[in-house]
């Protein structure tokens, strides 16, 4: 294949050390499932409206009024003793348009950014550091439902990042006397927009799924993230603020072909892979990572499901072996070698959840649908497929995967230093119906405190063991709208939606897990 050559580079800037900042200790939020006022008449639209308005997602209403409540969870936040924010600007509210499908670009709301720059100026003025997500899933609709299989689009983000990186910052400079945002993700979980997209239809799409659709999808998002964090490096170097530091986030897998992958191909560049090695890079990438996680003792449980998930991994590894190809990445390969910038991550973020493929089953259950499904297919895969409250309990393995990705890209980094790591995400679903109708214990019957002890014993440990590891962020404050329900339940404080939104400490299992992350928080600072 061609590549274009190179442009001349500029000097990389520099990674950041955790010894010389302060462990980010925070909570994680986005815009559209937590603000409220979307897709509702003469509200921004985005590309789940015509889901919302056919009703085979719920509306997501006023979700949980961060829009109007912001300053109350920051002084929430600041209370528990966090020191940082995690939030998303949303595309669709800053460049909104009443169109649906493939309108022409419509001008920006100024009245919006200074919104979400007084919110940002809110949260520093809690003590607590802005960490901005530019793309959390969602994209205004009036790019239509297949944004990211069209090259358009990436300009039409990459303007966006630069008019919104710059007039938010300047509001927060000039207007509010308060440093510029120090802390980006470009885009979040490409490897869970992507195949819930084109591969298992839980994300609107127009086109029929398929592998061609999700590989042009993976072509244009890591091209756009490449260029969206050149543009936010040369804003700041115009403006002649202080270093920013970007990224993506992915979300944690044990499958290569489904996270990994991603990184690695990031780095191919520094690593001086040329196209025709591709290919061999990837599989050499790929058999260390399955030899480092076969020497790692979990405690899976050998049930049917798991042994059925085992099978359904052995085959996804046969199928993303089998079908990686350099000639389908040719758009990105392009992208970043004409990048000004060999490095194009500042520190490597990662969402831990259950990571693990092997857990994709459970013995069947149907008796927790909330829409209709259309064919036996759909209803045979939603029973016997794991939901979010089945998540498996593995905290063990949260401390492999910081571990082996720092070791894996130290050399990446162009440091003798390990590589960042930020755990972008972290948490458990609980199960409670917005109607409360359904309020049951998960199968492993844990709550969130015990939970968040267990995690965060691995996050101490691996500061103990000198990994580089820059902060936790839990997801999420306050229960909210997790694509499509509001069953699932993550939040630090507990919302019934019978009485609104007001922010609860005590869940309907009697836990009070904001009160536990506070104390240790406290304990292991």
């Amino acid at each position: 294949m061609t590549v274009l050559p190179s442009m001349q580079t500029t000097p990389n800037f520099p990674m950041p050390d955790p010894a010389d900042e302060p462990f980010l200790w925070g909570v994680a939020t986005s815009g559209y499932q937590s603000e409220g006022g979307y897709n509702g008449p003469d509200q921004p639209k985005n590309n789940w409206c015509l889901a919302e308005q056919h009703r085979t997602v719920m509306k997501t209403g006023a979700a949980v009024e961060f829009w109007t409540r912001y300053q109350e969870d920051f002084q929430l936040c600041q209370n528990l003793g966090l020191n940082a924010f995690r939030l998303s600007l949303e595309w669709a509210r800053i460049q909104p348009s009443s169109h649906t499908d493939h309108a022409p670009a419509p001008p920006y709301d100024r009245a919006v950014l200074d919104a979400y720059s007084d919110r940002i100026a809110a949260c520093y003025q809690a003590g607590l550091e802005p960490f901005v997500t530019l793309h959390h899933f969602t994209h205004p609709a009036w790019l239509g439902l297949d944004a990211w299989l069209k090259p358009e689009t990436i300009d039409c983000f990459v303007d966006y990042v630069q008019v919104t990186v710059t007039h938010i910052n300047r509001r927060l400079t000039d207007h509010h006397q308060l440093p510029p945002i120090r802390w980006y993700i470009t885009t979040n979980e490409p490897n869970i927009l992507v195949p819930n997209t084109y591969l298992n239809g839980m994300f609107p799409a127009g086109s029929p799924p398929g592998l061609k659709m999700m590989l042009l999808a993976y072509n244009h998002l890591l091209a756009a993230h490449v260029r969206a964090y050149n543009a936010i490096h040369d804003i700041y170097a115009a403006n002649g603020w202080t270093t920013p530091y970007v990224s993506l986030n992915t979300y944690c897998s044990d499958l290569y072909w489904s996270e990994k992958v991603l990184w690695d191909l990031l780095t191919v560049r520094q690593e001086n892979i040329k196209p025709e090695e591709l290919r061999d890079y990837a599989y050499a990438r790929a058999h260390r990572f399955e030899t480092a996680l076969q020497k790692v003792e979990l405690n899976f449980r050998h049930n049917l499901p798991y042994r059925f998930g085992q099978l359904a991994r052995w085959l996804s590894n046969r199928l993303g072996r089998r079908n990686f190809d350099a000639a389908h990445l040719h758009f990105f390969l392009q992208v970043l070698d004409a990048s000004p910038r060999s490095r194009v991550f500042d520190f490597l973020a990662i969402d831990y959840y259950d990571p693990f493929i092997a857990h994709i089953f459970r013995l069947p259950s149907f008796s927790d649908f909330e829409f209709e499904t259309k064919d036996f297919r759909g209803w045979l895969m939603s029973g016997i497929t794991s939901k979010w409250w089945d998540w498996r309990y593995l905290p063990e393995g949260l401390h492999f995967f910081c571990k082996y990705y720092s070791q894996e890209f130290s050399r990446a980094t162009e440091s003798d230093r390990l590589c960042p790591i930020l755990i972008a995400e972290n948490g458990m679903a609980l199960r409670r119906k917005p109607d409360n109708s359904i309020a049951v214990h998960r199968p492993d019957e844990i709550h969130r405190s015990e939970y968040l002890e267990a995690h965060l014993e691995q996050v101490q440990k691996l500061r103990q063991e000198g990994i580089p590891l820059m902060g936790y962020f839990h997801w999420s404050l306050h229960d909210n709208y997790e694509w499509g329900s509001y069953t699932p339940r993550f939040g630090l404080y507990s919302i019934d939606f019978t009485k609104g939104s007001d922010r609860l400490v005590e869940d309907h299992l009697g836990d009070r897990p904001a009160e536990t992350y506070a104390r240790l928080i406290r304990n292991k600072n």
